[in-house]
């Protein structure tokens, strides 16, 4: 299905690589690519690079034919890679002993292979204090090509620096162009984002979070409506969704298993008049 929403208003959802089932709902086209204006796929890592130094893997069996089918259904729709905790301290070293020959890897390898930037969704304590350092060792170089810089907030109700550390504040302000806040593992986005702006980080670089798979951290379709309508309200950048792919599936929690794609409907009529 073809089309992008035109609002200036960023919706942005999460797409998997591992399950078959998810790509052949695209290659079927079921699946209603319309309702977001960037994806992000999950999940990839950083893993070593053969030539010295770590870059991006995506580790997902069907990425690269899940990027083909969006990009071949949506063209121009942005596609960042997703990380997780795997290899980021490894890089943060690697790039302050060498000169941040990761960093150069990663916009490397970002280009080649059609990507217009990465969400990091570091969720272990360790690898979380580090990404300050990380966003601010890619910053420039990511500026330069042209490349977007997303983190991807779980629990964002302990705010930037009781997640992230003293010196998140000033670092991400001066390297990360968006933070997506995963409401559902915390209070709701009318909550959430107040600690975020009260802690120095403006409106315009967060989004609010809606969870539309099935499971305890589902979010409802009225809640999904009044944050969204609270983020266009307030400022906020947009609105993200972890995931499309498996959006309100009428067989339970079997992944990408017939889904209806509500959660999504229902974000994008919100945004959208519908």
């Amino acid at each position: 299905m073809s089309g992008q929403s035109t609002s200036t208003f960023e919706i942005a959802t999460w797409y998997d690589t591992w399950n078959a089932t998810g790509l052949q709902n695209l290659v079927n086209g079921i699946v209603p690519l319309n309702y977001a204006t960037r994806y992000n796929l999950a999940f990839g890592q950083l893993s070593s690079d053969p030539s010295g130094g770590y870059t991006v893997d995506m580790t997902g069996q069907y990425a690269d034919q899940v990027k083909q089918q969006i990009l071949a259904q949506v063209p121009g729709v942005q596609i960042y890679a997703g990380l997780g905790s795997t290899g980021i301290a490894e890089t943060v070293a690697d790039n302050a002993q060498n000169d941040n020959r990761s960093t150069a890897n990663i916009v490397a390898w970002l280009q080649a292979n059609g990507y217009g930037g990465i969400s990091i969704d570091a969720e272990d304590f360790g690898a979380m204090q580090l990404v300050p350092e990380f966003v601010t060792q890619l910053g420039p170089s990511f500026r330069a090509a042209g490349l977007g810089i997303a983190v991807s907030v779980p629990w964002p109700g302990n705010g930037p620096t009781g997640l992230y550390g003293e010196n998140a504040v000033q670092a991400f302000n001066d390297n990360v162009d968006v933070f997506e806040l995963q409401d559902y593992s915390s209070s709701g986005t009318p909550d959430d984002a107040p600690v975020w702006v009260a802690a120095g980080i403006p409106a315009n670089k967060l989004m609010g979070g809606v969870a539309t798979e099935n499971g305890n951290a589902q979010t409802s379709l009225a809640d999904t409506q009044a944050w969204t309508q609270y983020a266009m309200q307030n400022g906020l950048q947009g609105m993200f969704s972890w995931r499309l792919d498996n959006d309100h599936g009428t067989q339970g929690e079997d992944e990408d298993v017939d889904p209806t794609f509500t959660g999504a409907k229902t974000l994008y009529d919100t945004v959208n008049g519908g």
